[in-house]
C-alpha cells in the first residue's frame, strides 16, 4: 500500500510520469535525464534534492517491506498499483556519492502486429507469427535494449483466445493481458522477499492456467522457464536480452550455468530446443523496430548444437 507521505512524493513525479516518455533518470539532486525513443533530455529541477530523493525511495522501500539505506544500498522494485519499475542505489555506492534512481515507464500504448516492420530477408509473415500463437508454440522474443521486446510480445498477445485462462509471473507487470480470466503475480528482485520465481511458478502450474507467461528471462527463472515448457506448458511467451537469436541462445546457456545448473552447454541447448519452438529476434532501425530473422529451432536443432560445442 502507499503511505499519505509516498503519495505527496508521487504527487511531485507526476508530470513528468504522466508525460510520454519511457524512462526517468536521477544521477543526482536537482537533475533528471527523462528518455523517449532512446533519446535522453537533461532536465534541472529544484524540487527533486537529496532529501527528497532519499524520502522517495525509503518510502517507496517501507511500502514494499523493504530496505533502502547504507546496510541496504540497493531497491529494485515496482510502485504499488502502478506499472512503473524503480531501481535505485544509495549515496554509499556511487562513486560521485550522489544517489542514482531509474524509474522505468512501460508504454500504455497499444501496437499492432503490424507496427513491427518485417525484415525482407525473413522468410516469415504477419499471418505465421499470429499462427504461431494460436497453434499454442512457444515463444522467446530476443533483443537488444530498447528494441520493443516487451511491445512486441503484447501485440502477440492479442492473438491469444480470450477464453484462455493466463496466468502470469513477472518482476515488473509489464504484459498486457486482455483475458478476463488472468491472474498476474508480481515477484521482487530483492532477495529481502522471500517470495521467489521457484515458489511463484510452483503456485501457478496448481492454478490451472491455459497459458502459463514469464515476463523477462534471467538467471533466476531461466532453468524454471525451461522446465515449464517441457512438462507440457505450451504456448508460452517470454522475452531475453540478446542481440540475435545466435546470442540469445548463448545467453540462455550462460544463465542457467550462473543459476547453479550442473549440466553441460550441449545438455542446456538440447534442452533449450525441447522447450521452444521459434525465437524472434526485434531489431531497432533507421526505419523503426522490425522483427530482423525467426529462428525455427526444431528445424534447425542440428545447426544449433553444432555452433553450442
Amino acid at each position: 500500500m502507499r503511505s499519505k507521505i509516498l503519495e505527496t512524493l508521487l504527487g511531485k513525479l507526476d508530470k513528468y510520469l504522466s508525460m510520454d516518455i519511457n524512462e526517468i533518470a536521477f544521477n543526482q539532486e536537482k537533475e533528471l535525464w527523462i528518455a523517449k525513443n532512446g533519446v535522453w533530455e537533461k532536465i534541472v529541477d529544484e524540487e527533486f534534492d537529496e532529501r527528497f530523493l532519499l524520502n522517495f525511495c525509503e518510502q517507496l522501500a517501507t511500502a514494499r517491506n523493504l530496505f533502502f539505506n547504507i546496510d541496504v544500498p540497493h531497491l529494485s522494485c515496482s510502485i504499488p498499483n502502478s506499472r512503473y519499475r524503480v531501481n535505485a542505489l544509495h549515496p554509499s555506492i556511487t562513486a560521485n556519492n550522489c544517489i542514482s534512481i531509474n524509474i522505468r515507464i512501460p508504454s500504455d500504448k497499444k501496437f499492432p502486429l503490424e507496427n513491427f516492420k518485417i525484415n525482407p530477408q525473413c522468410p516469415y509473415t504477419y499471418d505465421d507469427l499470429k499462427g504461431f500463437i494460436r497453434d499454442r508454440k512457444n515463444i522467446l522474443i530476443s533483443g537488444g535494449t530498447a528494441t520493443g521486446k516487451t511491445s512486441f510480445a503484447n501485440s502477440l498477445l492479442d492473438e491469444i483466445p480470450l477464453e484462455d485462462r493466463i496466468i502470469t509471473v513477472e518482476d515488473s507487470p509489464e504484459l498486457h493481458i486482455h483475458n478476463l480470466n488472468k491472474v498476474q503475480i508480481v515477484v521482487s528482485k530483492n532477495e529481502a522477499t522471500n517470495y521467489t520465481y521457484e515458489k511463484a511458478l510452483n503456485d501457478c502450474v496448481r492454478m490451472s492456467p491455459d497459458r502459463l507467461l514469464l515476463g523477462e528471462i534471467d538467471t533466476r527463472n531461466t532453468m524454471l522457464f525451461l522446465r515449464l515448457n517441457n512438462t507440457g506448458h505450451s504456448g508460452s511467451i517470454s522475452t531475453l536480452h540478446a542481440n540475435s537469436v545466435e546470442d540469445a541462445i548463448h545467453a540462455i546457456t550462460m544463465n542457467a550455468k550462473f543459476s547453479g545448473a550442473n549440466a553441460t552447454n550441449e545438455a542446456i541447448v538440447e534442452y533449450f530446443i525441447a522447450a521452444i519452438d521459434y525465437v524472434i529476434q526485434i531489431k531497432r532501425t533507421e526505419q523503426g523496430r522490425e522483427v530482423h530473422n525467426v529462428l525455427d529451432v526444431k528445424k534447425d536443432l542440428a545447426n544449433i548444437l553444432k555452433n553450442s560445442k
